[in-house]
C-alpha cells in the first residue's frame, strides 16, 4: 500500500496539534500521547476495534482506580480519562486517514 505524502502529514498534524494548542496540562499531553500509541500499536497487530476499546478502556479506568487508591493522583481522575479518550480519537483519526474506513 502506497501512502502520499499529504496523508503522512495528516496524520502527523492531527498526532501533535492538540500538544502544542496551549492549555493543556503536560500530564494530560502524556495521556492523549500514550493512548493514541497504545491504539496504533493494537491496530498495526490486528487487533479488532471492539477488542481494542474493551482493553484500552479496562487500561485506562485500572490505572486511575489505582493512583486514587495509591494517593498518586494530584488531580481530578476525569481529566485523565477525558485525555485518554481524546488520544484514542486522534489515532482514530489517522487509522481512518491511512485506511480510508472508519
Amino acid at each position: 500500500m502506497k501512502i502520499r505524502l499529504p496523508t503522512i502529514a495528516l496524520a502527523l498534524l492531527l498526532l501533535t496539534t492538540p500538544c502544542y494548542a496551549g492549555g493543556i496540562a503536560p500530564d494530560h499531553q502524556k495521556h492523549i500521547g500514550v493512548a493514541a500509541g497504545m491504539n496504533l500499536a493494537m491496530e498495526t497487530m490486528g487487533v479488532k476495534k471492539s477488542t481494542r476499546y474493551t482493553i484500552l478502556g479496562v487500561v485506562f479506568v485500572g490505572k486511575e482506580i489505582y493512583d486514587h487508591n495509591k494517593h498518586n493522583a494530584t488531580h481530578g481522575h476525569l481529566g485523565d480519562i477525558v485525555a485518554d479518550i481524546g488520544g484514542v480519537a486522534i489515532s482514530e483519526g489517522v487509522i481512518w486517514i491511512i485506511h480510508r474506513e472508519f
